[in-house]
Parts: C-alpha cells; sequence; structure tokens
C-alpha cells in the first residue's frame, strides 16, 4: 500500500509543468495544490488513525483508495486552481494517509511484539521502503502517459486504476493475513479499550511533541526541496525526461535508504544515523543549488545520491520511537495525530517553495531555509532520551 500512497501523491512532480503550461497559474498557485495535499494528510492523521484502531486495515485502506481514485478521477476536469485544492489537495492528501504508514505502523507494531519485538526497527524501514519504490514505478509511468494522452487523460487512468485496485484490496482475506495476537472484531479491527485516554495522556508528553516537531521541521526542509525538483532541473537546462529520470532515480534510492535505516539504527544507534542523514540531506541541498551554476550530469548524480539516501530517512526513526513510547491500543490515533507535524510541515515547505520562486524568480532561497531547517532537525534528535530496546 505504501507503494500507492507516496507514489501517486508525488506524480505532482511531473503533472505541474503541463498544468502551468495549460492554465498559465503562477508557481505558488500551484505549489498550494501540493501544499493543501500535504496539509489535509496531517490533519486526517488522527481521524485515521482513530479508524484503524477502531475497524481495522480492510475497510481503512478501501476506503483510501476510492478516495483517491476519485480525486484524480475529478482532476481531469479542472478548470480553475480550487478544483485542483479540493481534489487532488484535499481528497488526495486524505486517501495517502489512508493507505500510508499510519495504518501501516499500527499493524506491523502489533505483527512485531514479544520475540518479534527486536525485528520492528527493520520491519518498519523496509514498510517505509515502498513509498520510495512507489515514486520509482508511478513517475515514469506518469510520465509517460503524459507524453502519449496529456495530463487530463493520464488523471483519468490513474483513477481508474485507484479504483481497481480498492476492489482488490476489500476481497484479500485478511483474517488469514493477521499475525497480531490481538483479538479482532468482525471488520478487522482490534477490541480493546478505548484510545481517547492514550491519545489525551500522549498529549502531555514531552516526547509526543518533540516528535511531532522533528517531523514538521524535516518536512519543511523536504518539502522545501522534493515537489518543484523536475521543475527546477528543467529551469537550469536538463531536459524532462532527464528531469523526470533523476526524480525517479531519487526515489530509487530512497527504497535503499530508507530500508537500511532501520538496520542501522538498531546497530548504531537512532541519534547517530539521524544525524549522518539529516547531513546527506544538506550536502545535496548544497549540490543542487550549484546546478543553476554547472547544470552538469556528474554534479547532478553527486546532488541525487545523497538526497535520495537520505529522504524519508528520519520516518523509520520516528515510528520506532513512537511505536515503543507509545505503544499499546491507542498507537493508531497517537501515530495519527503525530503526522500533523508531517502534514504541516510538508505544506509549509511546498507552499513556501511556491512563493519564494515568485519572489526571487529561482530557487536559491528554498535550499537555503531547506538546509536551515535540516540543522534544527538534527538538535532536535539529540534531545530524544533513546530507548535500549
Amino acid at each position: 500500500m505504501n507503494l500507492l500512497s507516496r507514489g501517486f501523491g508525488e506524480t505532482f512532480a511531473v503533472f505541474l509543468l503541463p498544468i502551468e503550461s495549460e492554465m498559465g497559474w503562477t508557481r505558488t498557485t500551484l505549489a498550494g495544490i501540493y501544499a493543501i495535499y500535504m496539509g489535509a494528510h496531517g490533519l486526517a492523521g488522527v481521524v485515521i488513525g482513530w479508524f484503524v484502531d477502531r475497524v481495522g486495515p480492510r475497510i481503512v485502506y478501501t476506503i483510501g483508495l476510492l478516495i483517491y481514485g476519485l480525486a484524480f478521477s475529478l482532476a481531469r476536469f479542472g478548470t480553475e486552481p480550487w478544483h485542483f485544492y479540493l481534489t487532488t489537495g484535499v481528497m488526495a492528501g486524505i486517501a495517502m494517509t489512508a493507505i500510508g504508514m499510519t495504518t501501516a505502523t499500527v499493524l506491523i507494531t502489533r505483527w512485531y511484539q514479544g520475540p518479534r519485538a527486536r525485528q520492528l526497527s527493520p520491519a518498519i524501514g523496509i514498510a517505509y521502503s515502498g513509498m520510495g519504490a512507489g515514486v520509482i514505478l508511478w513517475i515514469p509511468i506518469t510520465n509517460e502517459l503524459i507524453e502519449m494522452l496529456g495530463w487530463r487523460e493520464t488523471y483519468r487512468t490513474l483513477g481508474i486504476i485507484l479504483c481497481v485496485l480498492a476492489v482488490i484490496v476489500y476481497v484479500l482475506p485478511w483474517r488469514k493475513l493477521q499475525l497480531t495476537t490481538f483479538p479482532f472484531s468482525r471488520f478487522g479491527g482490534v477490541l480493546g479499550d478505548s484510545t481517547d485516554g492514550h491519545l489525551r495522556a500522549a498529549l502531555q508528553t514531552k516526547m509526543f511533541w518533540l516528535l511531532c516537531v522533528i517531523m514538521f521541521i524535516t518536512a519543511v526542509a523536504m518539502y522545501l526541496v522534493g515537489p518543484q525538483l523536475v521543475a527546477y532541473l528543467v529551469s537550469v537546462g536538463f531536459d524532462s525526461t532527464v528531469a523526470s529520470m533523476a526524480f525517479s532515480i531519487n526515489g530509487f534510492l530512497t527504497v535503499f535508504g530508507i530500508a537500511g535505516t532501520g538496520w542501522l539504527a538498531r546497530h548504531f544507534g537512532m541519534k547517530r544515523v539521524a544525524t549522518v542523514s539529516y547531513a546527506m540531506s544538506i550536502t545535496a541541498c548544497i549540490l543542487l543549488a550549484c546546478l543553476s551554476v554547472t547544470p552538469a550530469m556528474v554534479l547532478l548524480a553527486l546532488a541525487i545520491l545523497p538526497l535520495g539516501l537520505s529522504q524519508g530517512a528520519r520516518g523509520p526513526i520516528v515510528s520506532v520511537l513512537a511505536s515503543r513510547a507509545f505503544s499499546g491500543h491507542g498507537l493508531g490515533a497517537i501515530y495519527g495525530a503525530m503526522t500533523m507535524g508531517i502534514g504541516l510541515g510538508g505544506m509549509s515547505g511546498a507552499w513556501l517553495s511556491g512563493v519564494f520562486y515568485d519572489m526571487t524568480g529561482g530557487y536559491f532561497l528554498s535550499y537555503s531555509v531547506s538546509v536551515v531547517s535540516a540543522l534544527i532537525g538534527v538538535g532536535l534528535f539529540w534531545m530524544i532520551r533513546e530507548s535500549p530496546n
């Protein structure tokens, strides 16, 4: 499911220029679409988490895919900014949360308990890597579809695919797939105490808010860069095919970076691994900024390598820290609430990237603020007390 959640969401990067060319809207207006998408993703987290705790994965995943499919199907009719704000913004953001890591974290945490608890960090890392794999798969496919069909028909095609997948997911034998020892209700949810009390207790802890702020500031750093990466590469002289391929390779590297994070964090400590990942993100931003002066393929490769390996690397670490600090029946609602940090940070970063472009006509300010945000993220990580587990 993670293969779909981020993979479809990140297609915005290749839709941006065709929509801009047809509509003639400012970059701030277009960046607002992605900003609203990320904001909806974050704000929907606590509600989606609450539903996961109560009705389980089948219903949540199915509804999420249907909403995603409807959002893309309706986007093809868009003629005004608010059409996209509602469809590929609000609707897609909610859907992405439903089929993404909020649901997956709850399931994996329940699967890896007792003797399997030591494998939790690698397991979450592997699940997160599916998000990067989704970018590898869907970005080049979407780019080719746009070249052949145009952006409107591409939205319709992707919408149909999502709706078909919703039916497939619904008919899967979920009871046979469950590995947890918790009793499940007839809808596939876990029976137990109310999650409301767990969420209220978590909101009173320093750990909850520290992880939220880390999610926020890290998302600001990364989404100042990611959503407009293809547009930036085209602006400095690379053709759209090379730019899209670079974005896909970035996603390909993300798979290894995220999957490896879980293993590395288990053996070398979460703070050290997080620090190295932030250093790689900062290096990538500096090298990307240099492309505006020297748009060479070698420099592009040197920039994409650390960007891909570090992008999303903090996610598995935060998920493991959250699952250890707030384990129990209320984890879905708690982790869902924490994803507000990602959503609001991504919204802020994506929107600011458009504002900065319209203000300066370039991307240097976006990369500069991204570097500062990453440095703040490093400092916040070192304020966390790591569990010995």
